[in-house]
């Protein structure tokens, strides 16, 4: 009878969170396409299905996050240039790394209050408004699906009491390699093993005996992990497309980089919260006085989870909202934990009272969880009116309206021809790849008049001509 009632609470729960999700989340589907999205698939489908297929295993040549070109392309095959499943499969990933999060809470030790007030802050935290609406963010949103699976992979194995086997290994390293070709947040992962071993299962002979067995057995998989991080860092580093030659991926191991970092990650963690120094540091402090104060190996290991994280993009400059999603976990389960600690202190006191005797310990606690629960969600529907509504309404217009007039135009072109735009209303290069992928025609020579200009007898050799006239797509030719 109790397993069934425990049973009934967790659907409840977890019908919960989906409604939660969606209500915070379904307008995301009716979003335009961001300009960085028509890029982003552009440079995949230019590459084509083998290279994409050759780029998952190259790590050291440094291609640009080969992973989101699984995400991108099988839906261009069937959708195009319509927004919404891109969304939809986006919003689908987010509501698995909710239950991940919550396997990941348990696993390390929370209880199911804590784990379950985590899912609920995954579902949506509108300090990381951009994760939920925004396709160009997918990056962010793998990443930490494939971080999590491998983690909760690892830790379903440690928690066994049983090292991970040759076999279990290569399963994991196989989640991580698809961690680090989604996004460079991944590279944090063998640290945290190691800090996972350290807290959770350091035994064994002291001294320098009890170090090489804590190597060789607990510490290995981690050890085997430092091989593919090794050779994705070289690749951003110094492979052909390394990502730290482009001038935003450029990192400046500067204190003004770190405090400027702070600053905004936590205005967005914690909304709108900011200090200086003074602040950043006594934050962290008392952090780090909760976590080591109480015999909770969840919370050392939580504080070290919110420290090492950021560390990829903490030196690189505007960082913030989607880039946080990986962080802004261990915020989560960190902050649940405190929430449920604190809801079942108040309980002891309450239940004394004539009105809690009535109510009893689980009663009050599920009254003050609801409370906060409410006023959570009240400031994330705030926090969306104000800042999330306004960028949501406003993304991509511009293509959008392209996309429009290739619909109502519905422009055909034979295999192999030569095509050219003479104008286009954008203020960069997103033509081409525009056109690229309204026409998906490898055969085609297409040329865009912001390129550089034609001559009179190379336009004379173009077999069709586009331009816009007022905002409108006009064939010429």
């Amino acid at each position: 009878m109790a397993s069934s009632t425990h049973r009934r609470r967790k659907l409840a729960f977890a019908a919960l969170l989906l409604a939660y999700f969606v209500y915070f989340t379904y307008d995301g589907l009716r979003v335009h396409f961001a300009i960085d999205d028509i890029g982003n698939i552009a440079h995949y489908y230019r590459g084509g299905p083998l290279s994409l297929g050759i780029s998952q295993f190259t790590l050291w040549r440094g291609d640009y996050r080969p992973m989101g070109g699984l995400f991108y392309l099988p839906i261009l095959a069937f959708a195009g240039l319509n927004p919404e499943p891109y969304q939809a499969a986006l919003l689908l990933i987010l509501l698995v790394n909710v239950y991940l999060v919550y396997r990941f809470a348990r696993l390390l030790g929370s209880g199911e209050l804590a784990a379950g007030l985590a899912a609920l802050v995954a579902c949506y935290h509108a300090g990381v408004h951009n994760l939920y609406y925004n396709a160009a963010c997918v990056y962010d949103v793998l990443c930490c699906f494939f971080y999590l699976a491998a983690f909760v992979y690892y830790l379903r194995i440690r928690q066994s009491g049983r090292v991970p086997a040759v076999r279990q290994i290569a399963v994991f390293l196989a989640l991580y390699v698809c961690a680090l070709n989604s996004k460079e947040m991944a590279v944090t992962l063998p640290p945290m093993l190691l800090v996972y071993e350290w807290i959770y299962h350091r035994h064994g002979a002291p001294g320098v005996a009890g170090c090489v067995t804590w190597i060789r057995g607990p510490a290995r998989t981690a050890w085997c992990a430092a091989v593919p991080t090794a050779l994705d860092v070289y690749g951003k580093l110094f492979g052909p497309d390394a990502l730290a030659n482009a001038e935003g991926y450029h990192p400046v191991f500067v204190l003004r980089r770190v405090r400027d970092f702070q600053r905004l990650s936590l205005g967005d963690l914690l909304f709108g919260w900011s200090t200086g120094w003074g602040g950043i540091l006594l934050l962290w402090a008392v952090l780090a006085y909760v976590a080591c104060r109480r015999d909770r190996p969840m919370l050392r290991f939580l504080w070290w989870f919110m420290v090492l994280t950021p560390l990829p993009i903490e030196f690189l400059i505007g960082r913030s909202q989607a880039c946080l999603y990986i962080p802004l976990i261990g915020w989560a389960i960190f902050g649940s934990v405190m929430v449920a600690d604190l809801a079942g202190a108040l309980a002891g006191v309450l239940e004394r009272e004539p009105f809690g005797r009535r109510l009893g310990r689980s009663g009050i606690v599920a009254l003050l969880v609801a409370v906060a629960i409410f006023f959570w969600a009240r400031q994330n529907r705030q926090y969306k009116q104000t800042y999330a509504k306004p960028a949501m309404l406003s993304l991509g217009h511009e293509s959008w309206d392209v996309i429009q007039q290739f619909r109502a135009v519905n422009p055909r072109v034979r295999p192999g021809s030569k095509v050219a735009f003479l104008d286009d209303p954008f203020h960069s290069w997103d033509m081409l790849s525009l056109a690229e992928l309204w026409f998906r025609d490898r055969t085609l020579d297409i040329h865009v008049e912001r390129h550089g200009p034609l001559t009179p007898d190379e336009l004379a050799r173009e077999d069709y001509i586009f331009t816009f006239d007022n905002g409108k797509l006009v064939q010429l030719k």
